[in-house]
């Protein structure tokens, strides 16, 4: 059985977004989001910082967030305020 540990519903979003808000954008995939946060992967992780703006897609408003964890190329993100 699966640990999923998250308390919303998860839809999967499998489009291009980008980490904003740090200088130049870094392009990312979002893999999933929920209403509180989304999984994203990027290029080079190192260049992420622990916090940021996130937009989900190419014409979507950017949201504050947190990272939660990290796994590789693969990032956690809580949504704030």
């Amino acid at each position: 059985m699966l640990d999923d540990r998250r308390g919303a519903f998860r839809r999967n979003a499998f489009t291009f977004g980008a980490v904003t808000g740090i200088g130049p954008e870094i392009e990312c995939l979002v893999w999933d989001a929920t209403e509180s946060g989304a999984q994203i992967e990027v290029a080079d992780p190192d260049r992420v910082p622990d916090r940021f703006d996130l937009r989900l897609t190419v014409d979507a408003p950017a949201r504050p967030v947190a990272v939660a964890w990290r796994r590789g190329r693969r990032l956690g993100l809580t949504f704030l305020g």
